[in-house]
């Protein structure tokens, strides 16, 4: 199973996202650019895609035992790769797995460029 690599950088000089694949990396922007931002595979509820240094509002089923919903809210949590856990995490206080996330709540309301 392949995944698309798609990148991001911030460019400071326009105050935009300049978009590229593995083999387009942007060279020649004056201004500087930011560190390349990869895109994690997803979309949020209102189709658009989630990369790295988004903020995301989301909701994570806490069940621990079939019929016990507990569910809790997470609102402009910054999305980034841990080194750690070897993925994706939203949040800067622990490790989200994506099987607890409810993926139809998942959306993109910023991200760290712009707050």
């Amino acid at each position: 199973m392949s995944r698309e690599l798609k990148f991001r950088a911030w460019d400071n000089l326009n105050k935009g996202f300049i978009y590229f694949d593995i083999q387009d990396y942007p060279s020649g922007i004056y201004g500087g650019v930011s560190d390349p931002q990869q895109y994690i595979g997803l979309k949020d509820k209102n189709g658009k895609e989630i990369y790295e240094g988004d903020l995301v509002n989301f909701s994570v089923n806490n069940t621990v035992e079939l019929g016990d919903k507990d569910i809790m809210e997470y609102k402009n949590q910054d999305v980034h790769y841990s080194n750690e856990f070897c993925g994706f995490m939203f949040g800067e206080n622990g490790f989200t797995p994506l099987d607890r996330i409810i993926m139809t709540s998942i959306e993109v309301v910023g991200n760290i460029f712009k707050k």
